[in-house]
C-alpha cells in the first residue's frame, strides 16, 4: 500500500516540459552578430542584435576601395521561436532606413520569417531563399558619421 501511494504522489509531482511553441522575446544567442550575403551581386548584410535585425545593401567607396555598411531597416521588437535542429521563426514590426528601432511607427506591418543555422559560419534564410556567412570575403570598412 506503501509503495502505490509514493507512486501516485510521484505521478502528481511530476513538471511538464516547456513546449517548442513558446516564444521568447530577443534574437537566439546561436544567430546573434552580422552575417554577408554568400552571392557576388548585390552585396548585403543582416545582423542580428539583442532586441531587433538590421539589413541592407553594402555600399562600395572608389575612394576606400571598399565596402560599407548603410543604414539598416529589419525588424524591431522581435521574437523567436526555436523550430528544431538550429532552426528559428523570427517575428517583428519592420521598421525603415529613417526609422527610429526603439518604437512601432503607424506605417509598421508584422513580419515574421524562418532562418537556420547551418553551421557556426553560415545561416540560410527561408523567405529570400539566401545564404549568408558569418565573414565577408571582401574588404570591409566602418564608417563613422
Amino acid at each position: 500500500m506503501a509503495v502505490v501511494t509514493l507512486g501516485i504522489g510521484l505521478g502528481l509531482t511530476t513538471v511538464t516540459p516547456v513546449k517548442a511553441s513558446t516564444y521568447h522575446s530577443g534574437t537566439p544567442k546561436a544567430l546573434r552578430g552580422t552575417w554577408y550575403l554568400v552571392t557576388d551581386s548585390p552585396k548585403q548584410y543582416i545582423t542580428y542584435w539583442q532586441n531587433h535585425t538590421g539589413m541592407n545593401t553594402l555600399v562600395y567607396s572608389n575612394n576606400l576601395q571598399a565596402y560599407y555598411k548603410n543604414d539598416p531597416y529589419g525588424l524591431t521588437y522581435v521574437k523567436y521561436k526555436s523550430l528544431g535542429n538550429d532552426a528559428y521563426r523570427i517575428a517583428g514590426w519592420t521598421y525603415s532606413t529613417n526609422q527610429d528601432y526603439r518604437g512601432i511607427a503607424s506605417n509598421s506591418e508584422h513580419y515574421t520569417y524562418n532562418v537556420k543555422k547551418i553551421s557556426k559560419n553560415y545561416i540560410y534564410l527561408y523567405d529570400r531563399n539566401t545564404v549568408y556567412r558569418r565573414k565577408p570575403n571582401f574588404r570591409l570598412v566602418t564608417i563613422n558619421y
